[in-house]
């Protein structure tokens, strides 16, 4: 794609990434924790890419709050996101499905809220990007379409 007379041609921009931020990873950032996962944050905050949440990630860092002060601006930090909804019973019930298929391979997730997570990604095409053990298990399981973030 050129860029016209006497222009240098312009670069094809990079398409942005839908990233679902878990609770997991926002507790790092706000808690300031010198982490990957704090760092990932704030990168994605200052760029281009799709930062999305949804209603469990809401509540669970609403719910968690220290200090009600913070309350006000980390709402309106969310509804600035892109907010994934579930698509009906049917994700509900890919949760309940994957949460069955790992406990078979042997692997016991402690929170269907976490496998919920991960369908709502794999749904919405988002890779995710949490520090938390049962979705690193779920995500590397090769049950779900989405990924970590990294």
């Amino acid at each position: 794609m050129g860029g016209g007379p006497g222009r240098p041609p312009q670069a094809e921009a990079l398409p942005a990434v839908r990233v679902l931020v878990d609770t997991s990873a926002w507790v790092e950032f706000f808690n300031g924790h010198a982490t990957p996962e704090r760092e990932a944050v704030a990168r994605l905050l200052d760029g281009a890419d799709d930062v999305c949440t949804c209603g469990v990630v809401v509540a669970e860092v609403l719910q968690g709050l220290r200090k009600d002060a913070s309350r006000k601006r980390i709402e309106e930090l969310f509804g600035q996101m892109t907010f994934l909804e579930a698509a009906g019973i049917s994700s509900y019930v890919r949760a309940a499905e994957l949460y069955r298929a790992l406990r078979r391979r042997g692997v016991t997730v402690r929170s269907t809220i976490d496998c919920l997570i991960a369908v709502l990604a794999e749904e919405s095409g988002c890779v995710v990007l949490a520090r938390d053990r049962d979705l690193s298990a779920i995500l590397s399981s090769g049950l779900v379409g989405a990924r970590s973030w990294r």
